[in-house]
């Protein structure tokens, strides 16, 4: 009985293997950019621009036009250089370094406004805009981190910890 009883246990067990095999491939992120099909903002353009401030313990504001970043007393340890890149790119983002570091975490939340006006107003009017923390390399879209659009602006701002390569996304 005993030999019996651990055979039907262990057919339990591993009856699930004996499954027919499944396709292996690449999982796409369960995100809610591939359940909406949300897709990155294009707006190309061939130039870069970029601007570079040294931004001390008790915060400060770094800008170039319209995009900013504004960081808050107490968010920063030391005197930290950040910059703040527009590259020239079929979509509209954004790369904000400190130190040269695509990623680095604050101590407080930062406030980032991304600047779109370059992009055509058929494009945005009535779109839903979110800003997207992508792979600036392969422009993958990995955290939304949501935003609040200023429509007359043209302007889109967002809250984080943290600086990345972000993009604007509809």
């Amino acid at each position: 009985r005993f030999g019996l009883a651990c055979l039907a246990a262990a057919a339990f067990l591993f009856a699930p293997s004996c499954r027919e095999p499944h396709a292996t491939g690449i999982k796409l992120p369960d995100t809610p950019a591939h359940k909406l099909q949300t897709t990155l903002l294009e707006c190309p353009s061939t130039q870069e621009q970029s601007t570079v401030s040294i931004v001390g313990v008790l915060g400060g504001i770094v800008s170039l036009g319209n995009t900013k970043i504004t960081i808050p007393a107490g968010a920063l340890l030391e005197p930290t250089l950040i910059q703040v890149r527009v590259p020239a790119s079929q979509f509209m983002e954004v790369d904000v370094t400190a130190n040269g570091l695509l990623s680095f975490l604050f101590k407080r939340p930062v406030s980032v406004t991304i600047d779109y006006s370059r992009c055509p107003q058929s494009a945005t009017d009535g779109a839903s805009l979110t800003v997207w923390h992508i792979d600036s390399n392969t422009k993958a879209l990995l955290e939304n981190m949501g935003g609040t659009n200023d429509t007359a602006a043209r302007t889109i701002t967002f809250s984080t910890g943290h600086l990345s390569g972000y993009a604007v996304a509809n």
